[in-house]
């Protein structure tokens, strides 16, 4: 098990904030319960009360700017001695770690994993361009050599609970008449987009594999990849210096333009959780044309990325973690963006211009090294939409509980 969740489990009192949506912090709560240890819970929408069926649980009801003076109210009279959320940029994430610092009480973070498939972050301070993790840590270990239980991870499963999530939320918003979503959407607007998801899934997915299938044919490793991110995504509003994903991709188109070589192609992967958000399908072709490379240029969604990485010259990302999915892949990899993982001997210091013209491949050595220490520190072999292995054998155990549960177990709140 990961340092960080072994120091969470020292733990007497728990307070866990605005989870992933779905049932997902509902199992975690019955997890820490079976380890004696006593779980409150803040819910600030119908959503997160929807998901979540747990004794101590409490209402957020005021304005952003009362949160922490409430906070540490609650905090001081219910005796909390660690705090869990899932993301660190949420508005009242932020507030909360700020809060725990300066009481001198944890901060976890769960995120999606830095190594995946299979594995999830549990990060104590901060996670990202937040962390507090030191390369000087990482020379004495050994070679990686885990083997992650598969967790059976489902699409459907986060689609379903993303949908019911923003309508419940929005039916019954009065309830918490001073919440704003933190992806800058309303409930009622997240839900439309993950209804389109589907329409375009089924639209664009025999093109998209054609691409993939052009791409790949010869195994000529003559394109670089660009692996987009979903265009709110805190990597990139907090960690670094873009304003949005389509600044990234103009300059990327340009300067693939000015200094790559001519016979080299450019393909764009849409990230699939912002598949009903965005599509830069005309804007990606709209920039190519101007920069008089249409030809060389490529955009889809429904490819498949290790595929895609396989038979690349390298990636370009913000800092997406399936940069390091490329480094595993000993792929050259540029990061523009701030990441965990942008360190000389992993990817490709170097401007963008002299990445397009000599990419540098990462050492993989120091790689496998990197690698263990993540999973040493944060990275815990489960899923939120799938099965967690290190807390399941204790749920099952205590009420032979099964994920596929979750919707059966909810309710509207009263």
């Amino acid at each position: 098990m990961a340092a960080s969740m072994s120091h969470l489990l020292t733990h007497r009192h728990v307070l866990l904030l605005q989870g992933k949506m779905g049932g997902f912090f509902n199992r975690f709560s019955s997890f820490l319960q079976t380890q004696d240890i006593k779980v409150s819970k803040v819910n600030f929408n119908a959503g997160d009360a929807f998901f979540y069926h747990h004794d101590n649980t409490y209402e957020y009801t005021d304005t952003l700017a009362q949160f922490t003076s409430w906070l540490k109210s609650f905090i001081k009279e219910h005796d909390i001695d660690a705090i869990v959320c899932f993301g660190d940029c949420r508005p009242h994430h932020t507030q909360a770690a700020c809060l725990s610092e300066r009481l001198g009480i944890s901060f976890f973070v769960f995120e999606e994993g830095y190594l995946r498939p299979d594995y999830i972050t549990l990060q104590e301070h901060g996670i990202n361009g937040y962390s507090r993790l030191s390369i000087d840590d990482i020379k004495a270990l050994k070679k990686a050599n885990d083997k992650p239980l598969y967790t059976h991870n489902r699409f459907y499963r986060l689609s379903i609970a993303a949908i019911v999530y923003y309508i419940v939320a929005w039916l019954y918003k009065r309830r918490y008449p001073h919440y704003s979503h933190y992806r800058g959407m309303t409930a009622w607007q997240e839900a439309i987009a993950w209804l389109k998801a589907p329409w375009r899934k089924l639209r664009d997915y025999i093109p998209d594999k054609q691409l993939q299938n052009r791409l790949t044919k010869y195994e000529s490793n003559n394109y670089f990849l660009i692996s987009l991110q979903v265009h709110n995504d805190s990597q990139i509003t907090h960690h670094s210096d873009y304003r949005d994903v389509v600044q990234f991709i103009d300059e990327s188109i340009a300067s693939f333009a000015d200094y790559a070589n001519k016979k080299q192609l450019l393909v764009f992967k849409h990230h699939p959780l912002d598949r009903g958000h965005r599509d830069y399908r005309e804007l990606v072709a709209s920039l190519a044309e101007r920069y008089q490379v249409a030809h060389r240029v490529f955009y889809g969604c429904d490819m498949h990325l290790p595929t895609l990485m396989k038979y690349s010259i390298g990636m370009v990302t913000i800092n997406s973690t399936t940069g390091l999915q490329s480094v595993y892949h000993k792929k050259p990899t540029k990061v523009m963006g701030r990441a965990i993982y942008d360190t000389p001997k992993l990817t490709d210091q170097q401007p963008l211009k002299g990445f397009w013209q000599q990419p540098k491949s990462p050492d993989n050595e120091f790689y496998l090294r990197f690698r263990e220490y993540l999973i040493e520190q944060t990275q815990i072999n489960g899923a939120f939409y799938g099965r967690s292995p290190w807390m399941y054998k204790y749920l099952h155990q205590a009420k032979n509980y099964n994920i596929e549960e979750d919707f059966s177990k909810n309710s509207l709140p009263k």
